[in-house]
């Protein structure tokens, strides 16, 4: 059996707010990443994707809807920051 296990820790700062990933974004893990998002006060978001293992579809399209909304998306390892380069 296969599990998706995201960290999603937000940090809420004067006119910011960060929510770091770290693992896999797949599966109920984007369900629980949507669900931050909408709860986050409505400041500029910064999304740091740098310990994501793995962005499964529907990961990705959430990251893009987020980003077609203002966030920013942030990383220094490889494989995300192609993503980031793709959007």
């Amino acid at each position: 059996m296969v599990y998706e296990v995201i960290r999603i820790t937000c940090h809420n700062e004067a006119a910011l707010t960060r929510l770091v990933l770290e693992g896999k974004l797949a599966g109920a893990c984007v369900d629980e990443l949507d669900k931050c998002w909408r709860e986050a006060p409505p400041s500029t978001l910064l999304i740091d994707l740098t310990s994501v293992s793995f962005i499964d579809d529907r990961g990705k399209q959430l990251l893009k809807r987020m980003h077609d909304n203002g966030a920013t998306l942030i990383s220094s390892s490889i494989m995300s920051r192609c993503f980031i380069e793709e959007l």
